[in-house]
């Protein structure tokens, strides 16, 4: 196994979020889509990838997603309960449950009680963990190693097995004789600085990328590889946040990052969930400078921050490969995604204000920085927004080498295994066609698990 980044063991992380991109993100954190927006999207790049530093979030795939790529994806057999025993056996081997009671906090249960106020179903978040004390940390590291990412469940068995991981190594592109995949070559790279030192060279009977939704059709791009579904179904779950002002202290930092989501709406394209992140990512989209700003941030012990994502489902983008390096990303957001994004905030807004909130800061442009007045759900409601108005940001990317049955529209097959080449598989968010109606990580995980048998069956 080659992994681009480091290394980031407990002893590392810092609450600190300059910090952590810096060292262990893709460009320090600082990727942008280009198009309508410039909408941040960040990638892990270290051991154990995104699971590190998430919030370990895994839902299935729900089966009105499943009978849709059946009708238009051609992926048969995954209806009906089809994957179930992928998901379940990745669900066990993960310690999937959901969040305790006792860690959820103040945050949370407010969330919680907005929805039920406004008669939703708010259910607690399964995620993959084990001890968590709800220190609201997942973004920069678990502190107390709760967290089951992939380097601490999932690497230590394969490393217990004779297997081999190689670390701050990064795949520049395949080795290829004709069509056949015999392999990698790359680089030992310096993961402070970026510095290449050694050439690196694998061969392989079967080779498989998980470098991500950019890197994978960037690697297969250099490669020489040019079929059609190979970067050009870029999809993303773009996501915002409301925060909510009380009179009572909230201490937003208490408790499990995500503890309860609600999934009314999701066949309507939108999922709400609570939300932290450490302060320095907070603050940012306080809005005002000098001692407003200063005012607003005496406030943090009284605010409750409440995201959404969409499901994109009409957005679509494309990664193309660039001899400077960097993969071009390219994004446009569909008007319909936006009119999702504006009911999105006002569900947001609705909750808050059932919960109690005295005022609500949406971050918006063109809008009331912090406002009281609840007519402001009727104004996102009513309004016709630009995508430029709201904060925009997604770390849910997916369909770039996408699963389905035609080749001049998907970049594998329905087993995983990349058209136009032999002996290469892809088992990353990628994979997706199109919204998997869940965050990507266990539809990617519960896949993957699918098309480790095919492989097996094939090579063993």
């Amino acid at each position: 196994m080659v992994e681009a980044g480091p290394v980031a063991r407990i002893r590392d992380f810092r609450k600190d979020a300059g910090y952590t991109l810096s060292r262990y993100f893709w460009h320090g954190g600082m990727r942008t889509t280009m198009g309508n927006l410039m909408m941040p999207t960040m990638q892990a790049r270290n051991l154990g990838g995104g699971s590190v530093w998430n919030s370990a979030i895994c839902l299935r795939i729900p089966e009105f997603t499943l009978e849709r790529w059946e009708r238009e994806h051609g992926l048969y057999g995954f209806t009906n309960g089809g994957l179930d025993r992928h998901f379940q056996a990745v669900e066990d081997f993960m310690g999937v449950k959901p969040v305790d009671d006792d860690v959820q906090g103040p945050r949370n249960e407010l969330f919680r009680l907005a929805a039920e106020e406004l008669g939703w179903n708010a259910e607690p978040i399964a995620r993959n963990e084990a001890g968590c004390r709800g220190s609201g940390e997942c973004f920069t590291g678990c502190p107390h190693g709760a967290k089951l990412s992939m380097d601490r469940r999932g690497l230590p068995e394969v490393l217990a097995r004779g297997n081999d991981i190689y670390t701050s190594v990064q795949c520049e592109e395949l080795l290829m004789s004709g069509k056949k995949v015999r392999g990698m070559e790359g680089w030992v790279v310096d993961p402070r600085t970026g510095e290449r030192s050694h050439r690196v060279r694998i061969e392989a009977r079967c080779t498989i990328l998980a470098a991500g939704t950019i890197h994978t059709p960037n690697i297969l791009q250099k490669s020489g590889v040019r079929e059609p579904g190979i970067g050009n179904n870029l999809r993303f779950h773009p996501g915002t946040m409301v925060m909510g002002l009380f009179k009572d202290d909230v201490l937003p930092w208490a408790g499990a990052t995500q503890g309860y989501h609600v999934m009314d709406f999701i066949q309507d394209g939108i999922k709400l969930e609570s939300l932290w992140a450490t302060p320095s990512l907070m603050a940012f989209r306080f809005p005002g400078f000098g001692s407003h700003l200063q005012e607003l941030l005496g406030d943090y012990t009284h605010m409750a921050s409440w995201d959404a994502w969409i499901s994109g489902e009409d957005s679509v983008g494309s990664v193309k490969a660039s001899p400077l390096g960097r993969p071009g990303v390219r994004y446009q957001i569909h008007d319909k995604d936006v009119a999702r994004v504006a009911e999105a905030m006002a569900k947001l807004s609705e909750m808050f204000f059932a919960a109690g909130a005295e005022s609500v800061m949406l971050g918006m442009h063109d809008m009331p920085a912090v406002t009281s007045d609840r007519g402001i759900i009727d104004q996102l409601r009513s309004r016709k927004f630009t995508v430029d108005q709201f904060p925009l940001a997604s770390n849910h990317a997916f369909g770039a080498t996408p699963m389905g049955a035609d080749p001049t529209r998907h970049g594998v097959d329905p087993y995983g295994a990349v058209y136009g080449v032999d002996h290469c598989y892809v088992t990353d968010t990628g994979l997706l066609p199109n919204t998997p109606s869940a965050n990507p990580m266990m539809p990617a995980m519960g896949l993957s698990h699918y098309i480790a048998e095919n492989v097996l069956a094939r090579y063993t």
